[in-house]
């Protein structure tokens, strides 16, 4: 027997039934949500790894490219805006540098720690592979949304964020 994978409103639908004496709305909202954001980054990887990355390398990347020129900055920022360990970031900088993508440079106001810095390189092969991903979404979600409603899910997604209700430390 072959088997196949419930898509999301089976799954919920199968909760509610074995726990009908549970409001399962609020799960249902975080199961679609989290389903969602895995859905968008398993179909944006095909071209992420085009380029030899993990997710977390480009986002490292990118998180180094929007923050505009001189496109820095240290490890301790580069941890608070990605959500990564200080353990994770030093594997994922060692491979990024190691590619050419970003040098490590003394800090002159910390000497303990160096500052991150985007290479030509880096900045060129980030901005090609954010094209594709960012024309992949554009792609999909123009597919299932109009405008109007586009606008609405950004809303209220803005609304849940700026909420920060979820994370302990008040950073989102």
């Amino acid at each position: 027997m072959t088997e196949q994978k419930l898509n999301v409103e089976d799954l919920i639908s199968s909760t509610q039934e074995n726990w009908p004496q549970h409001n399962l709305d609020a799960g249902a909202t975080a199961v679609r949500l989290i389903r969602a954001g895995d859905m968008m980054l398993s179909n944006c990887r095909k071209f992420i790894e085009q380029f030899n990355l993990t997710p977390a390398e480009f986002d490292t990347l990118a998180t180094l490219r929007k923050m505009g020129t001189p496109y820095t900055l240290t490890p301790s920022e580069l941890c608070r805006a990605n959500l990564l360990s200080s353990g994770g970031l030093t594997k994922i900088l060692i491979h990024l540098e190691k590619l050419g993508l970003i040098s490590r440079q003394p800090n002159a106001s910390d000497k303990r720690s160096r500052i991150i810095a985007l290479t030509e390189t880096g900045n060129r092969l980030i901005e090609e592979s954010m094209a594709m991903v960012l024309s992949e979404h554009e792609q999909k979600l123009s597919a299932i949304y109009s405008e109007g409603e586009r606008a609405e899910l950004n809303r209220l997604l803005r609304k849940f964020h700026l909420a920060d209700i979820y994370c302990s430390t008040g950073n989102s």
